[in-house]
């Protein structure tokens, strides 16, 4: 139950537009990935949502309140799982030469989160088309 409410309030749904940001290799893609992954590692949750704010293709007052609701979550959860410690890069899957998503998870003291980030090969350049956590490890199993 818990993992569909984070999956359904945290999931990212983005269109490629041109007031996004691009990152222009997949040496780009997988820097920015590990910095937005550092900062939540760190418990820096306001660092890494300003960090994706580039390149999400989504008004600014409703990735406002994925982050509120992110934090609401966190506060709700937070004693289950203890404080972050660090993150780990899991997996990178290509489809095609125009979509790849990167796995990690956030470690903390008591559980891991998986992240999933997916992007797309805009024209322009990736874009981040979507970007999800929640706390169902058996995920990374499939």
């Amino acid at each position: 139950m818990l993992q569909k409410l984070f999956a359904s309030l945290l999931m990212l749904f983005l269109s490629a537009a041109a007031t996004a940001a691009t990152l222009k290799s997949d040496a780009e893609v997988r820097a920015f990935a590990d910095k937005v992954m550092a900062q939540v590692g760190k418990g820096d949750l306001p660092g890494a949502f300003a960090s994706v704010k580039p390149y999400a293709v989504v008004p600014v007052a409703e990735l406002q309140s994925l982050e509120l609701q992110t934090k609401a979550l966190r506060d709700q959860v937070g004693g289950r799982y203890g404080k972050p410690v660090g993150f780990e890069f899991i997996s990178l899957k290509k489809a095609g030469e125009s979509v790849m998503q990167y796995i990690y998870i956030e470690k903390t003291e008591e559980h891991a989160l998986p992240w999933r980030f997916i992007f797309y090969r805009s024209p322009s350049g990736w874009v981040l088309n979507s970007f999800s956590w929640n706390d169902n490890i058996k995920l990374l199993f499939d």
